[in-house]
């Protein structure tokens, strides 16, 4: 039986198309979410919803219906087949190309959509005792014993709050439906409601699916933030639907795979993990088809309101970076999140190496790739811990595209080589430990670098330590470079910048003894 005749009725077909100039980054990432769901049905024909077809193209999706169905009946089997349950009670989005062995995977997005987008209990009404799970990380032996709260149904899969469903099929839509925080999270309603028509609101259920959802452990105690939605601008829904399924079906070791692949440390590392993520499963040249950039949206407790989930940061994040390179390589080599077990011996995610966060940061407020990276070496402790991790440093320290930076690193490295070469001399000659010699060096370097106040102290350090490195003589990297460096270390504005930079270097240096204990890796 069709609907009745009055009232607002649903185009059929109905069609959305990526280029509609009303669109914002939340559509069109809905709008991927929806086109992934699409494609997922094509790749199991049994979620197919029936009396519906729909087809995806790079630029459009178009959905029709069996006339005898409704507008709502029509949109009750739609969100049927794309918001659904896993028998453990866990959520389980078809777009998102998650296999049943991904137990991992499905339990961190599943926790951070119950954060999130589903924060009220009655978005998600579920069992009152948590449910544990089991968790194999990739690489490790141990297992891990996660809680989380199974749901019995959740918000998306009967348009809770909108108006689009309810208890009789056969009604008219409303003229227009309501957006509540279960559809766009952080969306505070004013003076009057968040609405609008009924096919913009259902499209906008599948911002669940076409965002990225990440648990934050940010090293910066002052940051309250939980979790962080990475909202992708989608420019090709065909790519970008794929690049969901490939994300899902690799490794559990990937960027953005398995529980630890979604921790991280803060917002603007989260959406560069999902960024380097979707370029990998496009490969390189299909990647700016896909998507141009994203919005990181980080949400935690704010000091006004201690009761819900808010926003708390937006970042938009371009494509690409001119040093993206450096921020890959500190992913891989200390971006593998991290579980901790408690005492009663339930699993926790833990704060990952700062680095990544860090560079993911300075990147996105576009700042120098290397910026603050003093503040993690005012602490002793700190900057010992980063002496022990001089593998990843060193492959950073090959990524760097910046020629100034390069210049600066490379003589400071040789002069250090050529200092720690003395060093081994005279330990020889006075029989004394090398080790304790080039650890009170160390300390004596850091120690200066720090205290210089001003560009002109601390070039005239940097000159000082590379002469007497080699006895007066002058090294063959500034030779090389003589007129860059001057104009580089004595121009005030690249202070803190040079000041960062050799703190870098003097943690980044590797010599033959690292490169053997550290895989070889050459400085």
């Amino acid at each position: 039986m069709g609907q009745r005749t009055t009232g607002y009725q649903l185009p059929n077909p109905l069609v959305y198309e990526l280029g509609n100039p009303n669109f914002t980054v939340y559509h069109r990432a809905a709008l991927g979410g929806l086109a992934a769901t699409i494609e997922a049905w094509k790749k199991n024909p049994r979620l197919k919803p029936e009396g519906i077809a729909a087809e995806v193209d790079a630029g459009k999706v178009e959905i029709w219906w069996d006339k005898e169905l409704s507008d709502r009946q029509f949109i009750r089997r739609l969100l049927e087949a794309s918001f659904r349950l896993t028998p453990d009670r866990l959520i389980d989005l078809p777009g998102h190309g998650i296999e049943t062995d991904r137990d991992g995977l499905r339990l961190a997005i599943h926790t951070g959509l119950c954060g999130t987008f589903l924060q009220h209990n009655k978005m998600r009404p579920g069992e009152k005792t948590p449910r544990t799970l089991k968790v194999q990380v990739e690489g490790e032996e141990q297992e891990y014993l996660l809680t989380y709260k199974a749901v019995n149904s959740y918000a998306h899969q009967k348009a809770q709050g909108t108006g689009l469903l309810g208890d009789d099929d056969q009604a008219p839509l409303p003229p227009v439906a309501l957006i509540p925080q279960s559809v766009v999270p952080g969306a505070m309603t004013g003076a009057s409601e968040l609405e609008g028509p009924p096919e913009e609101v259902l499209l906008l259920l599948y911002l669940m699916v076409g965002s990225a959802v990440f648990l934050l452990r940010s090293y910066r105690h002052e940051s309250r933030a939980q979790y962080c939605l990475v909202i992708p601008d989608v420019k090709n829904l065909k790519s970008f639907a794929r690049n969901l399924r490939q994300i899902a079906a690799r490794g559990a070791n990937f960027l953005t795979n398995g529980y630890p692949g979604r921790i991280a440390g803060g917002a603007e590392e989260a959406a560069l993990r999902f960024l380097l993520a979707l370029e990998a499963g496009n490969l390189t040249e299909e990647f700016g088809r896909s998507v141009s950039g994203c919005l990181a949206v980080a949400m935690g407790k704010v000091a006004w309101d201690r009761n819900q989930i808010n926003r708390s940061l937006v970042v938009r994040l371009g494509a690409e970076y001119p040093e993206i390179e450096v921020f890959r390589a500190a992913l891989q080599h200390f971006g593998k999140g991290r579980l901790l077990t408690s005492a009663r011996g339930e699993a926790f995610p833990a704060s990952p190496n700062p680095l990544p966060e860090l560079i993911a940061a300075n990147l996105a407020a576009e700042r120098h790739w290397c910026a603050d990276f003093i503040q993690r070496c005012q602490e002793k402790k700190d900057f010992e811990q980063l002496t022990f991790q001089k593998g990843g440093l060193a492959a950073m320290t090959k990524a760097i595209k910046d020629e100034d930076d390069q210049a600066i690193i490379a003589i400071f490295h040789e002069a250090w080589r050529m200092t720690m070469g003395a060093l081994s001399e005279r330990a020889q000659r006075e029989g004394s430990d090398f080790t304790a010699l080039v650890e009170r060096e160390r300390e004596r370097t850091r120690n200066a670098i720090l205290r210089a106040k001003t560009a002109e102290a601390l070039a005239g350090w940097f000159l000082r330590f590379c002469a007497d490195a080699t006895k007066g003589a002058a090294l063959a990297g500034m030779k090389r470079n003589a007129a860059r460096v001057r104009e580089f270390i004595f121009n005030p504005r690249n202070f803190e910048r040079f000041q960062n930079l050799l703190l870098f270097a003097l943690v980044s240096y590797m010599g033959r003894e690292d490169n053997l204990s550290e895989g070889g890796i050459d400085a």
